[in-house]
């Protein structure tokens, strides 16, 4: 669609189908101020990002852990991961640690709706070809910009859910599906073929409205890096609907028993010096994963640094 005012896109999304705008030409100063380059200056590479493996959502029905990397160790990371399993996502505490995150509330005067009650932001990056979760979410606007590179959607209506056997994750408040529908697993073959997709592709500079209730997947696509940002908005009457839900998530989360991780610490003298972990073994531990020329898996990272 063609973005006119906020009032216009509100009344556009009230409809709950996906909607896609070019957001650029509405906030140039957005996309000068927020890129994969900037991002990348030194002085944001020792704030925490959360990083995930993919494998983990097929392997499993349980909910998935991630590790915590200095922003620069992680996008390295995922620089050099050859098997496309990398991503980060649910960076609210990156964006306040290092100030960026009044350069996305600088949006809210396009694309918020009134009455809201909450705002999350996010920013999210991942190796080349690494595809998310099947998932839906319950909030009232959730949009997606794609600052740097492009990335590639599936997404498909509510209807679809009786053949996506349904996960429904309490400890991190994430519904999904087991399914990966880029490359479906053998003994779900069957479901794909009853499931209808809408399949298109967000390029740089175009913001993506994701209703709720709608099943979507990214996949990261650009052969450079990649950049998106997330905004999330719940109005009143959102939070009062999604209440049972919420409160069986508030519940899961007293009965959860926290694990503390701690994180690589890394020195770098010059550009092409390798990264040094304090800890002789563990820096050998992670020297031989690195020199076999494949990306270590999330389980083997908490093993080397616990």
């Amino acid at each position: 669609m063609d973005y006119s005012n906020n009032e216009h896109l509100q009344e556009v999304c009230e409809v709950k189908q996906p909607v896609l705008f070019d957001y650029r030409s509405v906030n140039p100063e957005f996309f000068e101020k927020l890129n994969y380059d900037t991002i990348s200056e030194p002085k944001y590479g020792n704030s925490d990002i959360k990083v995930k493996d993919i494998n983990d959502y097929w392997e499993s029905d349980e909910a998935v852990d991630y590790i915590v990397l200095p922003f620069q160790t992680g996008t390295n990371l995922m620089r050099t991961d050859p098997k496309s399993k990398y991503f980060t996502e649910n960076n609210q505490d990156f964006l306040e640690d290092t100030g960026l995150l009044k350069t996305l509330r600088a949006c809210d005067m396009d694309i918020k709706s009134n009455m809201t009650a909450v705002s999350k932001y996010d920013i999210c990056t991942a190796s080349k070809d690494t595809v998310t979760p099947l998932r839906y979410h319950l909030y009232n606007r959730h949009f997606i910009c794609v600052n740097t590179g492009k990335i590639r959607v599936k997404m498909s209506p509510w209807k679809s859910t009786k053949y996506l056997y349904q996960n429904r994750d309490f400890e991190n408040f994430e519904f999904r599906s087991p399914i990966n529908v880029w490359k479906p697993q053998k003994k779900y073959m069957h479901e794909m073929d009853k499931i209808k997709f809408l399949e298109f592709e967000v390029v740089e500079g175009h913001m993506l409205f994701i209703p709720p209730y709608w099943w979507y997947s990214i996949k990261y696509t650009s052969d450079t890096d990649s950049l998106v940002c997330g905004f999330t908005y719940s109005s009143v009457m959102n939070c009062v609907s999604n209440s049972p839900e919420l409160m069986k998530y508030y519940i899961q989360q007293t009965n959860i028993k926290k694990r503390m991780t701690k994180v690589l610490e890394i020195q770098e003298t010059t550009e092409t010096k390798k990264e040094e972990v304090l800890d002789e073994s563990k820096e050998n531990t992670l020297q031989n994963t690195l020199d076999k020329k494949e990306a270590p898996t999330v389980k083997q990272l908490q093993d080397i640094i616990s």
